[in-house]
């Protein structure tokens, strides 16, 4: 697959000695290679940098410092052609920083600095990536710095550093490793320096990077741009419009690249140094994402419920980690698919393909096959099989790394033999053979890649030989009786001697204590016993007198007859005499050299094992895909899903679709259709990323030669309050969001066009622990979703404007709606719900073909004596527009007092014709003329000091 950079520059240079004089080149890479495509913004009008005109001589500066920093002669020559290509392949233009970390359970941040481009990348917090997308990042930034955090996982620091230089000689790695102490990557500290990086361009973001401690930025004080910024919370809010700022790993990252950059400026320059302002200057920041995968942000996940998360009812069992936080998934898409995966892996795989959802059409097409096979009705008892088979396998990388530390014992019951290595491998064999048989009985999976797989993955004669080996040297039941790995007998003949001459300890003693209870008082031979403890050895028991604290008989004073006191307890008294040392001797060390004799056999059935892990780890793997891709067969089955056909136009036809959740909590669900085609894309055509009318991964057909289509690009729905309008938006997202998981969706058909990012402004996520108000959370989603739509995105924008003014919030939803449909070819797929009709009552909002109207269909009946029984709510969807919301209908439903109601329809109808509220609010009522008039006749009466009432009109 093709790699792409938006990078307007050569990467053929050379670089330091340090880099071994590596090539920067980015041309293609192998098919079966992981691609990842920087992704530049979706409107280039708005992502344009605004570099000044000598931004060639402030380059230099980078090259050549020495000469930046003499003062200029008015009689210098202009540079040669060999003068500037010396300077444009300096080390420092050609320098890459680049910061990743990787936290929780595989998520992955990363933020890198283009020098000779003057431009900082964010990227989109990954989501259960892992080290593979760590080695993809690295692959095809191809950095010349990577920062690391103190705190990341050792693996983390081996994969970056496989030969253990770090701390050393370097010059063995393409690139220096700096490991930074944990602070520089901190989310909080990183948002403090991102606000220095002010955005105030009307065109796209203008950034400059101000070092603590400089008086103005570079190209002077701008005081205009410092009035349209309003303060710390002003800057935070307008990044937000252009950065996703929940992806905290990714951001903290940045934060760390640009205490990177600081470092380097204060080392490098002398203070007061003009060109330090130069020199790694930030002229524009910009965000990517990993090719094959779609953009969701955090509001999307929440707003859509595709995840999430409940803590435990117990304050107890809330961990500090998501690790121990005892939470579980609550009501959620994933929600009803997770409980179906049985394996660690399976599950872990299946989160994946919720939490990052696919573009590589081919990848998408094999779940779906997958899916489709298996639910055949004819295929029921081979899924059974599979599914019986699978609940027995555990992951065999985690026992592979026991194995490697020489550790049996799991965390169960009984010693945790019981789910120790030994067991698990024992199963897996067993199992993983099953699960061969499965597929053999299986219809129609012939041409299934999960299938093939198996069959060439799970060879029976291997599998069957780790199995065999492992029965025939472990003693599972007296391995779960004496709590640690018991070899069997038959093994080797040293440890069964032993074992038979320890097995007969009982006997030895019973014998050793007729033998020493002759030799004491015959009083005190019935209470002697003889006892044997494998760290101590043979002893003498006797009973303990309470008065003295010494033992009943202690032995003679002759040689031969001294007692030895070892220990007490509460009742009793140990000794050893020359016949217990003796014994020792003899027989002391025979437990211990028991357990070490199964050691060194367990090691080497180990090592023999060991021999077959690239093998058992593929299997292990292969059962969590398959795993993972069963989950959503039975998910299919379950919820009456249906599979959707994946194309490479622009559009999406969805017939009869439903909402997943919704559907589950109400007695009966009515299905609606949708039909929208985005922009036809007016890039020429190439390979590249979507946005470019490049080609699809996965695919060798441009995209803009499928664009045959027309139809709206925009659905706007009006219509009345508790009508099914957001649900409606919602269910939409949602079958798009699950085909491309790989998925079958709630619909009677589907035709679903690869889609790269779904951006929503749905729910309002208010939390006090941050400065912003319901509405400013509003805007930040929808400046987001403007800023990174393309034509290839669906936009879902739900009631926006309601929480200002209305003439306001009127103007700025019919201003959004304006833009995102004069995008022309560029314009995304959009969904639309308002209340504002005035937008389309004054005229506001052209019609024009690519905006659609719709509506949920309500029966009124005006002869209804109740309000709440004016309107039935019927949750069809009709094209064309409604001219009501029903907004009293809904609130008498809901239980508002009924004067309040009959109030406000007289409101209503004297708005609908035009009339002047603030002077109809002021006109009274013929009964409330009457009782004015009354009460300006009733005399006035007060009361005289004499007691006596006076009239005083």
């Amino acid at each position: 697959m093709a790699f792409k950079l938006p990078l307007k520059r050569s990467r053929e240079s050379s670089v330091s000695s340090a880099t071994n004089s590596r090539s920067k080149s980015h041309s293609s890479v192998s098919r079966s290679s992981p691609t990842l495509v920087l992704k530049p913004s979706p409107l280039p009008l708005k992502r344009v940098s605004l570099r000044p005109a000598s931004s060639r001589a402030q380059s230099a500066a980078l090259s050549n410092r020495d000469a930046s920093t003499a003062p200029s002669s008015p009689g210098t020559e202009p540079e040669n052609d060999a003068a500037i290509n010396e300077r444009e392949e300096s080390d420092a233009l050609n320098e890459i920083i680049m910061a990743v970390d990787v936290k929780g359970r595989g998520n992955v941040g990363c933020s890198y600095y283009v020098a000779r481009e003057e431009k900082l990348y964010f990227m989109e917090d990954v989501k259960l990536g892992g080290l593979e997308v760590v080695d993809v990042l690295k692959l095809h930034i191809q950095p010349t710095v990577i920062l690391v955090s103190t705190r990341v996982e050792e693996n983390v620091i081996s994969r970056l550093d496989p030969e253990g230089t770090r701390g050393g000689d370097q010059f063995g790695l393409p690139y220096v490793l700096d490991v930074r102490s944990s602070p520089e990557f901190n989310y909080d500290a990183a948002k403090n320096k991102l606000v220095n990086l002010h955005i105030g361009s009307d065109i796209g973001p203008r950034v400059t990077f101000v070092t603590p401690g400089d008086a103005i930025t570079h190209g002077g004080y701008n005081e205009d741009l410092e009035d349209d910024i309003a303060g710390r919370q002003g800057k935070l809010l307008r990044l937000a419009g252009w950065i996703d700022v929940d992806s905290r790993i990714t951001v903290g990252c940045a934060g760390a690249v640009l205490t990177y950059l600081q470092r380097r400026k204060a080392a490098e320059y002398l203070p007061g140094d003009r060109s330090a302002n130069l020199a790694f200057r930030i002229a524009t920041i910009e965000m990517f994402s990993l090719s094959g995968t779609m953009f969701i942000s955090t509001d999307t996940l929440s707003s859509l419920q595709v995840l999430q998360s409940e803590s435990h009812p117990h304050s107890h069992n809330q961990g500090p980690t998501k690790a121990s936080s005892g939470s579980k998934e609550g009501l959620s898409v994933y929600g009803l698919f997770h409980h179906f995966a049985h394996t660690p892996q399976g599950k872990h795989l299946l989160r994946q393909y919720f939490s990052r959802p696919s573009l590589n059409i081919a990848v998408i097409n094999e779940r779906l096959d997958t899916i489709r096979a298996f639910t055949r009705p004819d295929n029921g008892a081979p899924l059974d099989g599979l599914i019986k088979n699978l609940k027995q396998v555990k992951n065999l990388r985690t026992v592979m790394i026991h194995l490697h530390k020489g550790v049996n014992i799991g965390s169960g019951s009984g010693g945790g033999i019981k789910n120790g290595a030994w067991v698990t491998l024992r199963s897996f064999a067993f199992h993983a053979l099953g699960i061969r048989d499965a597929f053999g009985e299986a219809i129609g999976v012939e041409r299934l890649v999960i299938r093939n797989k198996v069959l060439e993955t799970f060879e029976p004669f291997f599998l069957a030989q780790v199995g065999r080996m492992i029965h025939e040297v472990v003693d599972f039941p007296a391995s779960t009786e004496s709590h640690r790995t018991v070899v069997k007998r038959g093994i080797d003949d040293e440890l069964d001697a032993l074992k038979q001459t320890y097995d007969g300890i009982d006997d030895l003693l019973s014998r050793t204590a007729r033998v020493v209870a002759a030799t004491v008082p015959e009083q005190y031979s019935l209470d002697l016993n003889v006892i044997f403890f494998p760290q101590i050895g043979f002893l003498i028991s006797m009973p303990l007198n309470v008065e003295t604290g010494a033992g009943t008989y202690e032995g003679e004073e002759d040689e031969e007859g001294v007692w030895d006191k070892m220990f007490t307890t509460a009742l009793r008294a140990y000794y050893k005499d020359y016949r217990m040392r003796e014994m020792d001797d003899k027989f002391g060390d025979m437990y211990a050299s028991i357990c070490d004799r199964e050691i060194e056999i367990v090691y080497d059935l180990a090592q023999r094992v060991l021999k077959y892990e690239e093998l058992l780890t593929s299997a292990s793997d292969i059962c969590g895909e398959l795993d993972s891709l069963l989950a959503l067969v039975q998910g299919a089955k379950r919820y009456n899903l249906t599979r959707p056909r994946m194309t490479e136009q622009n559009m999406l036809r969805i017939k009869g679709g439903r909402h997943l959740l919704q559907e589950l909590a109400v007695p009966s669900y009515v299905a609606n259709d949708a039909f929208l085609v985005g922009g036809p894309g007016s890039e020429p055509l190439a390979d590249g990323p979507p946005h470019e009318g490049g080609a699809i991964s996965g695919s060798s057909q441009p995209w803009s030669i499928l664009e045959d289509i027309s139809g709206p690009s925009m659905l706007m729905m009006t219509g009345p309050n508790y009508s099914g309008k957001s649900i409606y938006l919602k269910q939409i997202a949602l079958i798009v969001y699950m085909a491309h998981i790989g998925s079958f969706v709630p619909a009677d058909s589907a035709k679903i066009g690869l889609t790269d990012k779904i951006l929503t402004r749905i729910a309002t996520r208010e939390t006090v622990s941050k400065m912003e108000s319901a509405f400013m959370i509003d805007l930040q989603q929808v400046a987001l979703a403007t800023t990174l739509a393309t034509r290839r995105s669906l936009v879902i924008i739900d009631e926006f404007g309601k929480g200002t003014d209305s003439c306001d919030g009127a103007g700025l939803a019919c201003g959004v709606f304006e833009h995102l449909l004069s995008l022309e070819d560029e314009r995304p797929k959009v969904l639309a719900a308002t209340h504002f009709h005035e937008i389309f009552e004054n005229g506001f909002l052209a019609p024009r073909p690519s905006l659609a109207y719709g509506h949920m269909e309500v029966r009124v009946d005006h002869e209804a004596e109740e309000v709440e029984n004016q309107v039935t709510y019927l949750y069809n969807f009709r094209p064309g527009r409604s001219i009501s919301s029903f907004g009293a209908t809904c609130a008498a439903m809901n239980g508002i007092d009924p004067t309040i109601i009959e109030r406000a329809e007289e409101l209503i109808l004297l708005s609908a014709r035009g009339e002047d509220l603030v002077a109809a609010c002021a006109t009274m009522s013929d009964l409330e003329a009457e009782d004015l008039t009354v009460a300006v006749r009733t005399p006035l009466l007060r009361q005289s000091k004499l007691g006596v009432y006076e009239d005083l009109t």
